[in-house]
């Protein structure tokens, strides 16, 4: 039974103010979606100022609550598995916690260029929580991010009463910044994993994530051995297995000759020339 079904016990909504970071480039028309659970909802929208008001329509949304059984909590809840959000406390009033979090909008990585954050993205999140760096929590006292591979929630909370200040703009270790590499790689086997589920579901089995995980990883692995490295090279190494109906390349002989034999071709383009060769393998195999 997944650890997400309820939230912890530990958290406090009695002595704090609660909030809801939500997604909104996840979550389609979020500020609707919202109204809808709770028409008198009061939002904080981060990306309605410049220079981010391009990006209005997917801004990530502020949202205070009060009770854990109220709608818009359980809202929370309920899509704890889709990672679309995150739940914060603090003592100060809301106006304190969005000035702190607007500091966070952008972020300085190493090599010194500017880079937008996921403020909403709970893998973001606590990949740059993990880290323990104390300035990232300002009024901040306790944040809860949810982990679909895991499938157990991730409570930080600061080791110090006083924070302290946090500079603008906020330069990224490079620690943090391997970190949020590693998120971009897990959203990637997320995605490949809602791709098989989509159109393979016969052959990427596994009851849940977590346990379909180990499969993904050896998926990425055997494709990085090949040379592939995009997220589209990956989705075709995993279409030519799900086509193969094997996880061993090895028992078609023609294409692992052509994805093995050193070549002009880039690993890209034998990927997709497989991929072709095992869709004809596959509709012959299905001829009466």
């Amino acid at each position: 039974m997944s650890g997400l079904t309820a939230l912890p016990d530990d958290l406090p909504w009695a002595e704090q103010q609660a909030f809801l970071l939500l997604d909104g480039a996840t979550i389609s028309d979020l500020p609707t979606r919202l109204k809808q659970i709770s028409p008198v909802v009061s939002t904080f929208a981060f990306y309605d100022q410049p220079p981010f008001a391009a990006l209005r329509d997917v801004s990530p949304l502020l949202v205070a609550i009060q009770r854990a059984d109220e709608p818009l909590a359980r809202f929370f809840l309920q899509h704890a598995e889709q990672e679309w959000g995150v739940l914060l406390f603090s003592a100060a009033p809301m106006h304190r916690v969005v000035e702190h979090l607007c500091k966070l909008l952008t972020v300085e990585l190493p090599a010194g260029q500017s880079a937008l954050m996921r403020l909403a993205d709970a893998a973001v999140v606590h990949a740059l929580f993990a880290n323990a760096d104390q300035r990232l929590f300002g009024p901040l006292t306790c944040m809860l991010t949810a982990d679909c591979v895991n499938e157990v929630w991730h409570i930080h909370r600061p080791r110090q009463a006083e924070c302290p200040v946090l500079p603008v703009p906020y330069c990224l270790s490079p620690e943090q910044n391997a970190a949020l590499d590693q998120v971009d790689r897990r959203r990637a086997l997320i995605d490949l994993d809602a791709h098989l589920l989509k159109h393979f579901c016969g052959f990427h089995v596994g009851a849940t994530l977590s346990l379909r995980w180990p499969t993904l990883q050896q998926m990425e692995d055997q494709a990085n051995a090949l040379g592939l490295s995009s997220r589209s090279e990956l989705f075709n190494y995993a279409n030519l297995l799900a086509l193969l109906g094997s996880r061993d390349i090895a028992q078609h002989p023609p294409i692992h000759h052509l994805l093995h034999t050193p070549s002009l071709q880039s690993p890209g383009e034998r990927i997709t020339l497989a991929v072709d060769l095992a869709q004809r393998w596959a509709s012959q195999r299905e001829r009466p």
